[in-house]
């Protein structure tokens, strides 16, 4: 049984394409909505936050062989949680993963930190477009008080009340779900008069809105991710198969 951590479009067409290849499948998701996603495409699933102590236990009472990490490339608190289980039960640990961005344009500035990403913001920029999500929105606090903060954010009543909870202004809140084109992304920016974009590499979903960005001459600063060692690490199906056989996994 192959356990999968649910947190992308990508990691659910993976599911579902293992799923179509034979192996046994059940996935998790945190929000009662990714269950239903999961769920919409047959695949078995578990709602609920997985700490360690409670991923161990769910991995032993499934009799889980391998864990899949599909999750967001910045969710680390789960690939920490997952790195430690594996570890802990055995059992492989494999990594999907999309590929970091390829655009290269010396514009582009790279912060290693939300922090660093918000200060080199508030020094370049009055009108500062936020793609990053809700995660640590509480850097933001500071900034809002001297600029125009936009936030796109997913369509969801938690997310949105977040945001008003630090202070931003409801017409600054842009709800809405992607994926998003090149052309919707420099529409909303154009519309904002957006100066300075913060984001996240979060591979080919990040292309549309840095391109936009660029081609506005708009600041664009790019939170980096944090490298998890490992050579299990896949970016597709095929790479992703080829690790299970490796180990395998049927």
């Amino acid at each position: 049984m192959i356990l999968v951590f649910d947190g992308t479009s990508d990691s659910r067409d993976l599911a579902s394409e293992l799923m179509a290849s034979g192996y046994s499948i059940i996935a998790t998701a945190v929000t009662y909505d990714g269950v239903k996603k999961l769920e919409d495409k047959n695949i078995r699933a578990i709602q609920g936050k997985m700490d360690y102590k409670t991923l161990v236990s769910k991995c032993r009472e499934l009799s889980i062989d391998v864990i899949i990490d599909g999750t967001h490339p910045y969710a680390d608190s789960i690939h920490e949680n997952a790195i430690k289980a594996s570890k802990e039960l055995g059992i492989p640990l494999i990594r999907f993963e999309r590929e970091k961005i390829k655009i290269n344009d010396k514009s582009i500035v790279y912060a290693e930190s939300y922090e660093k990403a918000v200060e080199l913001a508030g020094n370049t920029g009055k009108n500062i477009f936020v793609t990053t999500g809700i995660r640590n929105i509480e850097y933001y606090k500071t900034v809002i008080k001297n600029h125009k903060v936009f936030f796109r954010v997913l369509p969801d009543p938690d997310s949105i009340k977040s945001l008003l909870e630090i202070g931003v202004s409801k017409s600054n809140i842009i709800a809405m779900e992607g994926n998003f084109t090149e052309g919707l992304d420099r529409a909303i920016m154009e519309y904002y008069n957006i100066d300075t974009l913060i984001t996240k590499d979060s591979g080919f979903n990040a292309n549309p809105k840095i391109m936009a960005a660029l081609s506005l001459g708009i600041n664009t600063i790019v939170i980096s991710r944090k490298d998890y060692p490992g050579k299990n690490i896949g970016h597709n199906s095929t790479e992703i198969k080829k690790i299970l056989r490796d180990y395998r996994i049927k």
